[in-house]
């Protein structure tokens, strides 16, 4: 039986145990027939995932990891992402 574990927090649940909203999230999004996001849950979504590799890729060149922005791209995407609080 192939058991697989959530990357999701450091607890690393089961798929079929998962005790972490992070986790049901992240299966739920493994299916094939899954319904279209509205445009909040799907910036959120992205958010998590933004936050998720950066926490587990401290060591992550900075560079290596944004080159696909633009300079001009960078400074719109530190405006907008500066506007959470």
């Amino acid at each position: 039986m192939n058991q697989e574990n959530c990357p999701c927090c450091p607890n690393h649940c089961l798929k079929d145990n998962l005790r972490c909203d992070q986790g049901k999230e992240y299966f739920s999004n493994q299916g094939i027939n899954k319904e279209p996001k509205s445009l909040n849950e799907q910036v959120i979504s992205d958010l998590r995932k933004c936050g998720h590799l950066l926490h587990h890729n401290r060591d992550l060149d900075t560079k290596e990891f944004l080159y696909c922005f633009s300079e001009e791209e960078l400074n719109e995407l530190h405006e907008l992402i500066s506007k959470i609080k």
